[in-house]
């Protein structure tokens, strides 16, 4: 015990028998034991700790590691496909297969589906616009203006204007499409298709 306490504590426990001296000691010494245990164990949980998130950490930085590298690689091919695929599209086998491509669409019922939405559209706001141009010219009558589509009204202002334009498939019979828009058609496809 010398080597523990200090001359004044000793001096102190010369009071005490030794039997109690032991026992007030020994209560102390296990409550001390007690806690050194249990700081041991949380040291060791710390440490345990510590090397799991060190793994998870050194997983995560290998995975950035190879999500950067793929993303090069991935940039690359990209890079190297663009410049084959302009290389293709500039020579005669490319300009051949391209024309096939446009070829095959335009006779498609993709390409048909997509004229017919657009200028479904445009056609009647296009046949107004041609018989407000021919009204105003003062040659034309408004029975003759009627022919461009009957399906339509004819309705002009004190100043030209169209007013009450109405629905292309009010007046139409369903399946024949009015002969304003079979020339749109026609003027359509000889611009467009070429």
């Amino acid at each position: 015990m010398k080597g523990v306490l200090n001359e004044a504590d000793m001096g102190r426990l010369k009071a005490y028998p030794p039997d109690d001296a032991l026992e007030m000691l020994s209560a102390d010494l296990a409550l001390t034991m007690n806690i050194a245990a249990h700081l041991t164990q949380e040291a060791k949980r710390a440490g345990e700790m510590e090397k799991r998130h060190a793994l998870e950490l050194e997983k995560a930085k290998e995975g950035a590691v190879k999500a950067c590298r793929e993303k090069e690689q991935l940039l690359e091919r990209y890079t190297r496909e663009v410049r084959t695929w302009k290389k293709f599209m500039e020579s005669d086998a490319g300009r051949a297969a391209f024309e096939e491509a446009i070829n095959k669409f335009r006779g498609s019922e993709e390409f048909e589906e997509l004229v017919l939405d657009r200028a479904d559209g445009i056609y009647e706001q296009t046949v107004q616009d041609c018989r407000k141009i021919l009204h105003g010219t003062g040659r034309v009558s408004e029975e003759d203006l009627l022919l461009l589509d009957p399906g339509l009204p004819l309705n002009f202002t004190r100043d030209g204007g169209i007013v009450g334009v109405g629905d292309a498939e009010d007046g139409a019979d369903g399946d024949d499409p009015p002969p304003g828009l079979a020339l749109y058609f026609s003027l359509y496809f000889a611009l467009y298709a070429s």
